[in-house]
């Protein structure tokens, strides 16, 4: 883990306090006993709104971000190292932002150029958003288009030769068996991918909150 991982992880992450996997795992079952049946496989739609988590995978990626992105010099992101150190002390919070100023200022760093780098990291941040929004639809595209039309497909080949009863009823079974194992990776897919997207969002959320909030206390406390 780089020096500026583990520097983003202590300035905007709040560490889970009972050291549990952040990781959300989906689980899938499936009834074995089901007997055989004409009817058309339908696939099962995910939870609307699927809740994630702050995952240390994406920790990774945003830090990756604002590192390559982070000028040299002192701005928005060493003045928060500044107001966490700060934070150990007895002082209230206009205080705490005051003091952490004052100790820009010794640097040649004024209000308007932490504002301004906040600002801009939002952007980073904001960027990187983009950028996972069109690989997320990529992937919905890959891993679930194109099989929902295959199932689709497969529903109609089933309902034409049921009624041919008897004498196809060996091929019907077989294609069921095949819609139904497409199904149940759509599913799976569908979960997975979704739950990463959460994750993503709760990460994504929470860096931009802390940084959102500061900025506005910048621009309250540090006139």
């Amino acid at each position: 883990m780089s020096d500026f991982l583990k520097k983003f992880k202590s300035v905007f992450i709040v560490e889970d306090p009972t050291g549990g996997n952040s990781e959300t795992t989906a689980k899938t079952s499936q009834d074995t006993t089901t007997p055989a049946s004409t009817a058309p496989v339908k696939v099962q739609a995910p939870a609307a709104n699927a809740t994630g988590s702050v995952s240390n995978k994406f920790v990774e990626i945003l830090s990756a971000a604002l590192e390559k992105n982070n000028p040299e010099g002192f701005d928005y992101f060493e003045f928060r190292q500044s107001l966490i150190n700060l934070a150990k002390m007895p002082m209230d919070e206009t205080t705490r932002f005051q003091s952490a100023y004052a100790m820009a200022q010794t640097m040649g760093v004024t209000a308007a150029k932490l504002t301004e780098s906040a600002q801009y990291y939002l952007n980073v941040l904001i960027a990187e958003q983009s950028k996972f929004a069109e690989a997320h639809a990529q992937q919905r595209t890959k891993l679930i288009g194109s099989r929902e039309d295959d199932i689709k497909n497969l529903d109609q080949t089933i309902l034409q030769k049921a009624e041919q009863i008897k004498k196809l009823t060996e091929e019907i079974e077989a294609h069921r068996k095949q819609a139904e194992q497409i199904k149940s990776e759509v599913s799976e897919s569908t979960i997975k991918i979704e739950n990463t997207k959460a994750d993503f969002e709760a990460t994504f959320s929470s860096v931009y909150q802390q940084i959102d909030t500061d900025l506005k206390k910048m621009q309250e406390y540090l006139k």
